[in-house]
């Protein structure tokens, strides 16, 4: 490692792999643990959206003639999104003023809804527990709602998203006696199976992707080359201080605006192909950025 120090650039370039491998490192978490699930194809989702849509709206009824609810969700019956549904229908119901939307706090209440519910989709009257049990140690709850996906489905230019509704709710009389609703069934659509809902314009291709891809490259490595000499004022300023402190600032400000400059070409979203061309940009914007700092102070 000794020997490797000599390199002229040697220890910034190893920085700037140790950064960018935590940038890549921190993505993944990122991508694993903090964002939701995106497992939906866009008719798909937008089947998903018109059904969770008509579902909503039966809660803005109710909060209308019953005041605030507090709904719990239970997880979804048929779903093979990663969750992406129930996190759908949690946050749709949140955004009812009057609704406040969870996943079970309770194992208790967890337990006898899932099992109601599966002797109502199993049609297995063994198995249907009393509607009552269920909120036993979650008094503050109003209601549970059960999804089960019925169809989820896209073709070319159209999908369908069906879904069943089991809802367990708790009327508002002094002894909130609870009580199982009819199962309904609500369909969404999207694309040519829904009028009005058709593209104006068909999504780019291959090529417009590489295209769009290419130019925001060259705009990326344009100004990765330009900065330097838009920041010759400012470096000389730098190096009269004669501060090891202002030139590194100049240093990692430089890299930086290249940074910036790339997720901003990007819409600032932090996709695979965004991270990835940041860590490589990362380490070759420092080496270059530091030679060419070198340059301007020897003019």
């Amino acid at each position: 490692m000794a020997l490797m120090d000599n390199i002229p650039g040697w220890k910034v370039f190893s920085a700037g792999i140790g950064v960018a491998a935590l940038c890549v490192v921190g993505y993944f978490v990122y991508v694993w643990f903090i964002a939701e699930p995106n497992d939906l194809k866009p008719l798909q989702e937008a089947a998903a959206d018109h059904a969770l849509d008509q579902l909503a709206d039966e809660y803005v009824a109710k909060v209308r003639v019953e005041g605030p609810q507090n709904v719990v969700v239970m997880p979804v019956h048929g779903d093979t999104t990663n969750t992406q549904i129930r996190a759908k229908v949690i946050s749709r119901l949140k955004q009812i003023e009057g609704v406040s939307a969870d996943v079970p706090r309770s194992p208790t209440l967890e337990q006898r809804a899932g099992a109601l519910v599966r002797g109502l989709i199993s049609k297995d009257e063994d198995q249907t527990q009393d509607p009552q049990a269920v909120f036993e140690d979650a008094g503050e709850s109003d209601e549970v709602l059960t999804v089960s996906v019925h169809q989820n489905w896209s073709g070319a230019d159209s999908g369908i998203f069906t879904i069943d509704v089991y809802r367990i709710v708790r009327d508002d009389s002094p002894e909130r006696q609870a009580r199982v609703l009819d199962t309904k069934r609500i369909k969404g659509l999207s694309g040519t199976a829904r009028p009005g809902d058709e593209p104006e314009e068909t999504g780019p291709g291959f090529w417009s992707h590489t295209g769009a891809f290419l130019w925001r490259m060259l705009v990326v490595l344009a100004a990765t080359a330009i900065l330097p000499f838009l920041s010759w004022p400012l470096a000389k300023a730098a190096f009269r201080t004669d501060s090891n402190a202002a030139n590194a600032g100049l240093l990692f400000g430089l890299t930086l605006l290249d940074l910036v400059v790339l997720f901003a070409l990007a819409g600032f979203a932090f996709t695979t192909t965004a991270v990835v061309s940041a860590g490589i940009l990362l380490p070759v914007a420092l080496i270059y950025n530091l030679r060419m700092l070198n340059f301007i102070e020897e003019q």
